[in-house]
């Protein structure tokens, strides 16, 4: 029997085709798609993987900049029930590699500009059987023509798919990997149609946005806002390079109304020389990351770029985004993270998994439509993850007496120093509100009495140079002995992973020594 309640990604490309078939859909570039033209695109592109043997369950990775060409090849994946495996630009081949062999990939798909990389990454992945390349270009060696594919393959018939329901898994998204491995989440019909809801209710996403399709489709957040644009009937504006004039002439030019920046990105923006020249009158909201946003970026993104600012928190387990804060949140409290999305149900719990009363730390647990269904292949992952029917998202926080969430930081961030426990985010939190502090992360270094010591790798803005004892004293007013950095070293800048977080490995691996000492104010 049918399962009639289903709703599936291919639907509300149906839906957009009937009502607005002439809305454009993308713009990619000096191309612009309607929504009747993306469906047709999205029926070649499953003609063209069902020729190359591209089965319901079969893997096929991604490795392309933001385009329309990723966008087709999701949906189209979506809509034959295989499974799209979006990759990082910025792996190297031996990373990708790992990926590829862990979901079985049969079939890799990438650009010109990317082609030497997946060209090496091919050579150690035996379960690929076919690759395609994008653009006006013939084959070339391993690759086939993607155009031509299209073009050529026989009509695809729908009616030979089976009837899987919303909960087949149609997207495999690995984790960032900043410690271990990383691991697929299995991602369904069910989870991004829940992801469109909770962010059309949260950002007020409607048929008359224009989203700058900056994220990367690799990541929960470039995908999840990508199918909530398109599920509204929105427009799709991708992006595949980053710059700030960049971002500030697409947005003047092709009227954009939701733009969705990362750290340091918002702050990038606003420092931009000559940007009055660029008109920002079209954007309406700013949404970027809570906790790694001082707070003033808020307040300027708001009073100078006149568009709402919503800081949110997320994860791929998690389908995209759960918390979100505005700016009058922010005011109220800096630590915030805001509310949970209204898809969501929150609980917070102890080592136990009993739930604790507000105001009290734990683990951060939710149940909602947009969870994943589980890691790829990691069974025993996916039952500690999802155990007792809530996902475990790795995360503390507590609830505040008013209903604001607040992070207090990762389990595995914590840092024990002389017997106590630091959470880097909270002195994170007392560092970036020090005016001469443009970005900051808190990590814990080896010491030989304490066993770990606090330090603080520091981003100073422009024009500003304060002494490593003020900073410190300024910490000292603020938190208690053993939270202050004994530590301080300037830093050019943070290093990031395509989300925004800290790659605090990296910044561990870094020299301490005796001129980052400021113990002796302790």
């Amino acid at each position: 029997m049918s399962n009639v309640s289903a709703l599936l990604l291919r639907d509300s490309l149906i839906r957009n085709d009937q009502i607005c078939p002439q809305r454009t859909a993308v713009i990619d570039g000096n191309v612009t798609i309607s929504y009747r033209e993306l469906l047709g695109r999205v029926d070649s592109v499953c003609a063209a993987l069902w020729s190359l043997g591209v089965r319901p369950g079969d893997r096929v990775g991604i490795l392309l900049e933001n385009s329309v060409e990723y966008i087709e090849l999701l949906l189209a994946m979506a809509h034959m029930r295989s499974i799209a495996v979006p990759l990082n630009t910025r792996l190297t081949a031996s990373e990708l590699q790992f990926i590829l062999n862990d979901a079985g990939a049969g079939v890799l798909i990438t650009s010109p500009a990317l082609k030497p990389l997946a060209e090496e990454t091919w050579a150690q992945v035996g379960s690929i059987r076919h690759g395609l390349v994008t653009g006006p270009h013939p084959a070339d060696g391993r690759f086939a023509s993607y155009q031509a594919a299209r073009s050529t393959a026989a009509p695809f018939d729908p009616g030979m798919l089976p009837d899987w329901g919303d909960d087949a898994t149609v997207i495999l998204l690995y984790t960032s990997g900043t410690t271990g491995l990383p691991k697929g989440c299995m991602t369904t019909d069910r989870s991004w149609l829940g992801n469109n809801t909770n962010m059309a209710m949260a950002f007020a996403i409607s048929a008359t946005d224009r989203y700058l399709a900056l994220l990367p489709f690799f990541h929960v957040a470039g995908i999840g806002t990508l199918l909530a644009h398109l599920h509204a009937g929105g427009t799709v504006v991708p992006l595949a390079k980053y710059s700030p004039a960049g971002v500030a002439q697409m947005i003047a030019h092709a009227r954009i109304t939701l733009a969705f920046l990362v750290p340091p990105m918002i702050q990038q923006l606003l420092s931009l020389e000559h940007r009055a020249q660029y008109d920002f009158t079209s954007l309406r909201a700013v949404i970027g990351g809570v906790g790694f946003e001082p707070p003033w970026v808020s307040e300027q993104v708001e009073e100078e770029l006149q568009a709402k600012f919503f800081g949110i928190y997320g994860q791929s387990e998690a389908g995209n985004i759960v918390t979100a804060a505005t700016r009058d949140d922010i005011a109220q409290r800096a630590s915030t993270y805001g509310y949970e999305l209204p898809g969501f149900r929150v609980r917070i719990v102890d080592d136990a998994d009993n739930p604790v009363p507000v105001g009290v730390a734990g683990e951060l647990t939710l149940r909602g439509p947009s969870l994943m269904k589980g890691y790829w292949n990691r069974e025993e992952a996916t039952q500690e993850a999802l155990r007792g029917d809530w996902l475990h998202t790795g995360d503390i926080f507590l609830r505040q007496p008013d209903g604001m969430l607040e992070m207090i930081d990762r389990k595995k961030y914590l840092i024990k120093t002389g017997g106590e426990n630091v959470y880097p985010a909270e002195v994170e939190r007392i560092l970036s509100a020090h005016p001469a502090v443009a970005d900051v992360s808190v990590i814990g270094i080896a010491h030989p009495v304490w066993g770990e010591a606090v330090k603080a790798c520091v981003v100073l803005r422009p024009g500003h140079t304060p002494s490593r004892t003020e900073v410190a004293a300024w910490c000292r007013q603020r938190l208690a002995g053993y939270k202050i950095p004994r530590y301080i070293e300037w830093v050019p800048e943070i290093p990031r992973n395509h989300s925004g977080k800290p790659l605090k490995n990296l910044l561990q691996a870094r020299p301490t020594d005796s001129s980052q000492d400021v113990s002796s104010l302790h």
